[in-house]
C-alpha cells in the first residue's frame, strides 16, 4: 500500500475510533432529553397536556445539550459518518434517524441557501449592470433565503422533527404488518396533537421548529398521495419544511429497521429525484442541493469502473477513489495511490464510472475488500 492511501486509512482510523467516544456521548445527551420529557408526559395528566403552565423541562439545557449533539456530528468526516450507518442498531432507531435528518436538512439547507444567494446576487447585477460603474464584486454583501441564525434554529427544528412519537406506544411504531386504519391515525399524531403538546409543555413557540414538526409530512406538490396533515397550498409550505421531508424520506429508506432492511443510498436518491423533478423552481432547486449535497457517489460507496474494476469512494467530490479490485474482479491488496477521476490523468487512462451500476455498500462487497477496508468497516 502507498504511504499516501496508508496515512489517509491510519487517520480515518483513528478518527473513526473519536467519534464513537462522542457518539456515545450525543445518544446519552439524547437519550436523557428523551427520558426527561417521558417523566414529564407521566407527571401531567391528559387534560393538563394541552396546559401551557403545565410543568416543564429546562429548556436551555435541552437546547445545550442539542447544540452539543449537532457540532459532534457537523465535526466528524462524512466517510466516518457513512461508515457507521451499516452496523447501527434497529434499537437506536430514534436517535439515528433524528439526527440523520438533522446532519442531512442542514447541509442541504446550506446548499440550497448558497445556490439561491448565486442566483439572486447574479440576478440583480444583470439587472442593474448599466448603472453600476462604480461596483466592486467584493463589496456585495450576499442575500441567504435564510440567515445564519435561522439556519441555527432550522437545524435544532431538524433535530427534534419526530419528538411527538414519544406518545406513541413503541408498539405501534416497530409493528411489522401493516398499520390499521384507527393505528395510522394513531400514527400520525405524533405531527399534530402530540409534537404541538411538546412544544406547550416545553415552551417552545418558535414557528421554524413548529412547522417542521407539524409539516414534514405534508403535500410539496399538488395532489401527493399519502400526506398529512393539509397545508394551504404545498407552493406555500416553505422550503426548509420541504427540505425535512427529503431528509425524513431519505434517513428512513437508507436506516434498518425492525421491519425492513436499509435501502442502497444512491437508489433512494434516484427514487426521490424522480417522484418530486419537475414540480416547480424552488423545488427544482431543492432537489438540485439535495443530490448536489448526497451525491450518486458517496462517501464510503462502492462504485465500478467500465473496466470491470471496482473502487472505494473517498471524497465525493471528484469523485475522489481508490481502486481495490482489477477488471476480473479480484482483490488488489496493496494499492498505488487515490485517484481522482475527473482528473486528465485518469481520464487518459480510461478511467469511467459504469453509471449502468448502482453504487454499492462496503457490506454487499464486503468479501472482495482489501484488509485495510475490511478493519475500517469492521464493528
Amino acid at each position: 500500500m502507498s504511504v499516501d492511501i496508508q496515512q489517509k486509512m491510519l487517520e480515518m482510523m483513528q478518527s473513526k475510533k473519536n467519534f464513537l467516544k462522542k457518539y456515545k456521548r450525543a445518544k446519552q445527551l439524547f437519550n436523557d432529553m428523551v427520558k426527561n420529557q417521558k417523566q414529564l408526559l407521566k407527571e401531567i395528566s391528559p387534560e393538563k397536556k394541552d396546559d401551557e403552565a403545565a410543568g416543564k423541562i429546562d429548556v436551555r439545557e435541552s437546547i445545550h445539550a442539542i447544540n452539543e449533539i449537532r457540532k459532534i456530528f457537523f465535526e466528524t468526516d462524512r466517510l466516518i459518518l457513512n461508515s457507521m450507518k451499516d452496523y447501527f442498531s434497529t434499537d437506536d432507531y430514534l436517535f439515528q434517524h433524528s439526527f440523520g435528518v438533522c446532519y442531512i436538512g442542514t447541509i442541504v439547507l446550506n446548499r440550497f441557501n448558497e445556490l439561491f444567494s448565486q442566483y439572486i446576487n447574479n440576478m440583480v447585477t444583470a439587472k442593474f449592470k448599466g448603472n453600476l460603474e462604480h461596483y466592486r464584486q467584493d463589496e456585495m454583501a450576499p442575500f441567504f433565503y435564510y440567515p445564519p441564525e435561522a439556519v441555527h434554529t432550522i437545524s435544532m427544528g431538524y433535530l427534534i422533527h419526530d419528538i411527538g412519537k414519544l406518545m406513541i406506544p413503541e408498539s405501534l411504531l416497530n409493528k411489522k404488518s401493516e398499520l390499521s386504519r384507527q393505528e395510522l391515525k394513531e400514527m400520525q399524531k405524533h405531527v399534530g396533537e402530540y409534537g404541538t403538546s411538546f412544544l406547550k409543555m416545553n415552551g417552545i413557540y418558535d414557528v421554524y421548529v413548529k412547522n417542521i414538526i407539524k409539516y414534514h409530512h405534508a403535500a410539496i406538490y399538488l395532489n401527493e398521495k399519502k400526506t398529512y396533515p393539509v397545508y394551504q397550498s404545498p407552493s406555500d409550505l416553505p422550503p426548509y419544511v420541504k427540505i425535512c421531508k427529503l431528509a425524513d424520506i431519505y434517513s428512513a429508506m437508507t436506516l434498518k429497521r425492525s421491519y425492513s432492511e436499509a435501502v442502497n443510498p444512491t437508489k433512494v436518491v434516484n427514487t426521490i429525484f424522480r417522484e418530486y423533478s419537475g414540480r416547480d423552481p424552488i423545488l427544482q432547486l431543492i432537489l438540485y442541493s439535495f443530490v448536489k449535497e448526497l451525491g450518486t457517489c458517496p462517501e464510503g460507496s462502492i462504485l465500478t469502473l467500465k473496466n470491470g474494476q471496482s473502487v472505494y469512494v473517498i471524497n465525493s467530490q471528484g469523485p475522489e477513489i481508490i481502486i481495490f479490485t482489477d477488471q476480473a474482479g479480484h482483490t488488489i491488496e496493496k494499492t498505488d495511490k487515490i485517484i481522482n477521476l475527473s482528473s486528465p490523468d485518469s481520464k487518459s487512462q480510461n478511467l469511467f464510472i459504469d453509471t449502468q451500476h448502482l453504487p454499492k455498500t462496503p457490506i454487499e462487497m464486503f468479501d472482495r475488500l482489501p484488509g485495510y477496508l475490511k478493519e475500517f468497516h469492521s464493528k
